[in-house]
C-alpha cells in the first residue's frame, strides 16, 4: 500500500511538472520591456510535424545563450574593432526570460516546397503579425532542409533536422552565421565578399577558407570592422549592445533603400540598375534580400508586404 501511495504521489508530481512546463508556452510575441531593436525567437513546427517542445524544455534557450557568449568573445578579440565586447539584443519577457513564441504552420512539411522560408516569412508577417520593423524574427524550424539555415534581413531560420546542424555546437555557429545575414552581411561594398553575379556563396567571403563569418569557426573578420568609407560594418549594427555611437539599421538599407551616409558606389549602382529594369532582380542587391519583400509583386517593381508603394519609384 505504501509503495502504491508513493507511486501515485510521484505520478501526480510528474503531471504537475508537465502542466507547469506546458503553461510556460507562449503563442504570441509577449509585450516588450524595451522599445529598442531586438531579436525575437520562434519555435516552429509544420501542421503535421512532431512537437519536440524546444521552446519550453530549455533546448532553444541553451543554444541562444551560447550564441551570445561566442559573439562576445569574437567581438572582443577583433583586432580592427574598438575593443568593446558586443552581443545581440535579444527579446526578453518581463519575468527576465527569453521571449520565445510557439508557432504551428497551417501547411504540412511537403507543402512548403524546396525553399521553406518563402512560405514561413510571409506567414509570420501576415498571419502572426510579426511585422515590427525594429525586430528580427529568428526561427528554430523543426524540419529538414538542404542547408542548416537561411536568412534575410528581418527574418532567419535554423532548420533543426538538417544534416548540416547535427549537434548543438553546429546549431550555435550556423545560428550566429545566419544572424550576420540578418544584419545585411556581407555587403557588396566589401571587396572580399562574393557578389550575386559571381556564383554560389554570394554574401560570403571570396576566400571561403578564412572562416571568419562564424559558420565554421568562432572568429569575426573584416565584416565586423573595416576602413571602407560609406560601407556598413557589423560593429555599428543597431542590433548589437553596447550600441555604436553611429549605428546603422539593416532594415532601412536593405528593405527601404534609405542609404543615409552609406552612398557607396556599389550601393548606388544597384539602385540605378533596379530602377532601369523597373522590377526586382535578385542579382541586384546590396546584400541579403529583405525578408518582408512581397515576392508576388516582383514583376511589377519592388514592394514590401502589405504595401502598395513601389519603392523603385520613390527615387
Amino acid at each position: 500500500m505504501k509503495k502504491l501511495l508513493l507511486f501515485l504521489l510521484a505520478s501526480t508530481l510528474l503531471l504537475m511538472s508537465s502542466a507547469n512546463a506546458q503553461s510556460e508556452r507562449f503563442y504570441e510575441d509577449e509585450p516588450d520591456v524595451t522599445d529598442d531593436h531586438q531579436i525575437h525567437f520562434n519555435y516552429i513546427i509544420t501542421k503535421d510535424g512532431e512537437d519536440r517542445e524546444w521552446d519550453i524544455n530549455g533546448k532553444m534557450e541553451k543554444i541562444i545563450l551560447e550564441m551570445n557568449k561566442i559573439m562576445l568573445d569574437a567581438t572582443a578579440s577583433n583586432q580592427d574593432g574598438d575593443g568593446l565586447p558586443r552581443k545581440y539584443k535579444f527579446d526578453y519577457r518581463a519575468d527576465g526570460k527569453l521571449d520565445i513564441t510557439f508557432v504551428k504552420l497551417d501547411k504540412k512539411f511537403k507543402q512548403l516546397g524546396s525553399e521553406a522560408n518563402n512560405y514561413i516569412f510571409p506567414f509570420l508577417f501576415l498571419k502572426k503579425g510579426m511585422k515590427n520593423k525594429k525586430k528580427t524574427y529568428f526561427n528554430f524550424v523543426d524540419i529538414d532542409a538542404p542547408d542548416g539555415g537561411s536568412a534575410s534581413v528581418g527574418f532567419a531560420s535554423l532548420f533543426l533536422r538538417s544534416k548540416s546542424v547535427p549537434n548543438d555546437d553546429r546549431k550555435v555557429l550556423i545560428g550566429l552565421h545566419e544572424l550576420l545575414h540578418t544584419q545585411g552581411m556581407g555587403y557588396n561594398c566589401m571587396p572580399w565578399i562574393r557578389s550575386y553575379k559571381e556564383g554560389n556563396h554570394s554574401n560570403h567571403l571570396k576566400d571561403y577558407d578564412q572562416r571568419t563569418m562564424l559558420n565554421s569557426g568562432k572568429r569575426l573578420g573584416k565584416i565586423y570592422a573595416h576602413d571602407i568609407n560609406n560601407c556598413p560594418q557589423l560593429m555599428d549594427s543597431v542590433y548589437l549592445s553596447p550600441t555604436s555611437d553611429d549605428p546603422y539599421d539593416p532594415y532601412k538599407i536593405n528593405c527601404l533603400f534609405k542609404l543615409g551616409k552609406y552612398d557607396h558606389p556599389n550601393f548606388l549602382r544597384v539602385l540605378v540598375n533596379l530602377k532601369k529594369e523597373g522590377r526586382y532582380n535578385w542579382k541586384e542587391r546590396f546584400g541579403p534580400s529583405c525578408g518582408s519583400r512581397d515576392g508576388n509583386k516582383d514583376n511589377q517593381g519592388y514592394f514590401l508586404l502589405e504595401s502598395n508603394t513601389n519603392i523603385l519609384e520613390t527615387y
